[in-house]
C-alpha cells in the first residue's frame, strides 16, 4: 500500500513540476491552478519519496535516489532551457518566468543531492 500511494504522490509531484515548466509558454494549463502546482511539486515529490523509502529495504534504496535525480535534473534542465529560449529570441513567454526559476532552483538542488548519495557497499558473503 505504501508503494502504490508513494508512487502516486511521486508522480503528482513530478507532473506539477512539468506544469510549472510549460505554463509560462501556455502550452497547456491555465494560470488559475498555478498556486496548486507550486505547492504540489515539492509536497508531492517529498511525500512520495518518503513513502517509497519507507516501503523499501535499505539496501534497495539506490534505485529511488537514481530515479529521483534523473527526473529532477531533467526538470531543472527543461527549466533552464525555458529560461534561455526567450533570451535567444526563439520563444516569447506569455507570462512571468518565476515558476521556471523556482523549478530550476528546487529541482536542481534536490536532484544534485540525490545524485550525490553514495551507493551502499556490496554485501559480503
Amino acid at each position: 500500500m505504501l508503494k502504490i500511494s508513494g508512487a502516486i504522490f511521486f508522480a503528482v509531484g513530478i507532473a506539477a513540476g512539468i506544469m510549472l515548466v510549460v505554463t509560462p509558454f501556455r502550452f497547456v494549463g491555465s494560470q488559475e491552478s498555478l498556486l496548486a502546482a507550486w505547492l504540489l511539486f515539492p509536497g508531492g515529490f517529498t511525500a512520495g519519496s518518503l513513502l517509497l523509502a519507507l516501503s523499501a529495504r535499505s539496501a534497495s534504496l539506490a534505485w529511488l535516489w537514481r530515479v529521483s535525480s534523473v527526473l529532477l535534473l531533467g526538470l531543472a534542465s527543461a527549466a533552464a532551457i525555458g529560461l534561455v529560449l526567450p533570451v535567444l529570441g526563439l520563444v516569447e513567454p506569455a507570462g512571468h518566468t518565476l515558476s521556471l526559476w523556482y523549478v530550476l532552483a528546487l529541482s536542481g538542488g534536490v536532484g544534485t543531492a540525490c545524485a550525490l548519495v553514495a551507493a551502499p557497499p556490496p554485501a559480503s558473503a
